[in-house]
């Protein structure tokens, strides 16, 4: 087979594959689905409702992961220059690290459980480690504020952060798929409303690649309607 023939069938299996594959971008959150989402947290019991409210804006206008969220500990703000810093290392021994670190051993056969666990907690990739304004908006803002009078870390797991998630969706009566990764892609989609632009946008959420924020940039449209706007308003 030439080569334009392997690449061309390579491409066609990519295509393929992407027809198939649901994306995290297709369970995006439209403003007033998330509007609902924050409006059923304050209908949960205390403290449950202030936990889910910042988990909520933490994945949804900060772009925190779930991880992120559940290993958050107030020393990671700084208040003066309003941002939130997400270390490269944070010491942790809670269940999911340890499960984490359980399995990293399995695949290593020099590498003990309690070995592993001492690189626990990190974000997912060197990228991740990266500094998050919090000051994008007041709600966001008080909302934070109001986790550090209680909370000086998340108190509750991993998993529950999932289960916060799910409760108010249900309550929210949102019909598409809510997790805390849908709402960290609603973050991603609504800077990309914004205008915000890929480098700045990738630095926000800890991409990697940058295609994934010019993916964002892309669906969103804000790009080639800005350009259109200045063509026909000269």
């Amino acid at each position: 087979m030439s080569n334009k023939h392997s690449e061309q069938s390579s491409w066609a299996d990519r295509h393929r594959k992407d027809l198939t594959t649901r994306h995290t971008h297709e369970d995006v959150l439209t403003d007033r689905e998330f509007e609902l989402l924050l409006e059923a947290c304050a209908s949960l019991p205390e403290p449950q409702d202030l936990q889910a409210r910042f988990i909520c804006l933490a994945a949804g206008r900060l772009g925190l992961r779930g991880g992120e969220i559940s290993h958050f500990q107030t020393n990671w703000l700084n208040w003066d220059r309003g941002i939130l810093r997400v270390p490269k290392h944070e010491p942790c021994t809670c269940g999911y690290c340890r499960r984490q670190a359980s399995q990293e051993a399995n695949h290593h056969d020099k590498l003990t459980t309690e070995e592993a666990l001492k690189d626990r907690w990190h974000p997912k990739t060197v990228t991740s480690a990266r500094a998050v304004p919090f000051d994008l908006s007041l709600r966001v803002e008080l909302c934070i504020e109001r986790f550090a009078e209680r909370y000086d870390e998340f108190p509750v797991s991993r998993s529950t952060v999932n289960r916060r998630v799910q409760t108010v969706a249900e309550k929210a009566d949102i019909s598409g798929r809510v997790y805390p990764h849908s709402l960290r892609a609603t973050a991603a989609s609504y800077h990309a409303y914004q205008g915000v632009a890929p480098v700045p946008l990738q630095a926000l959420m800890g991409w990697s690649d940058l295609a994934t924020a010019q993916k964002y940039i892309r669906i969103s449209g804000t790009v080639t309607a800005n350009a259109l706007r200045q063509v026909h308003d000269s």
